[in-house]
């Protein structure tokens, strides 16, 4: 995991779980980041780190000392096929952004993909959200492109941008091997 004197990345635990839940009711708030509109409980998020965290880690950053951020992989699709891919979702406290925090983050759950091996990361962000799009792509993400009117949030119809991370050392077919 990613540590330095004032940084950390680390697993979740259940402590973490009304913290989590804070940072993710800012994005759902602040209506940029997600299609969500109902606020998210502790115990909701509590239930999601009982969820096989082997399989589908949620890492949280600290700062100072201070959880200000989580990334999570979630299923992809149901089907056997589609098992060496993940979901990913990042979120950041409104007062922890462009500060590097989201880049350490993101490249410490790719890592944790890559060791669970999975083969490819995916997710959906909306064309007005520059940072998360600028912040995947420092990471490596490219985008593949874009659902229309994937959704409405507040009654409007928004697009969504899809990207995705490869992982080339869990794809040995794609490299000759």
């Amino acid at each position: 995991m990613e540590t330095s004197p004032l940084r950390t990345i680390r697993p979740a635990v259940a402590g973490d779980a009304p913290r989590i839940a804070e940072i993710y009711n800012q994005g759902i708030a602040e209506r940029g980041a997600t299609f969500e509109t109902a606020p998210r409980t502790a115990a909701e998020m509590s239930r999601r780190l009982d969820e096989d965290a082997e399989r589908y880690p949620l890492l949280v950053v600290e700062d100072g000392g201070a959880l200000v951020g989580w990334a999570a992989i979630g299923p992809y699709r149901p089907r056997a096929c589609y098992a060496g891919i993940g979901e990913f979702s990042i979120y950041l406290d409104r007062s922890a952004r462009g500060r590097g925090l989201g880049r350490l983050l993101l490249a410490e759950l790719i890592r944790a993909a890559a060791r669970r091996g999975y083969w490819k990361l995916v997710s959906r962000i909306f064309p007005s959200n520059a940072a998360s799009l600028a912040l995947c792509r420092a990471c490596g993400c490219r985008e593949v492109g874009r659902y229309e009117k994937h959704a409405r949030l507040d009654g409007r119809w928004l697009d969504v941008v899809i990207v995705e991370r490869l992982i080339p050392e869990n794809q040995p077919d794609a490299l000759g091997g």
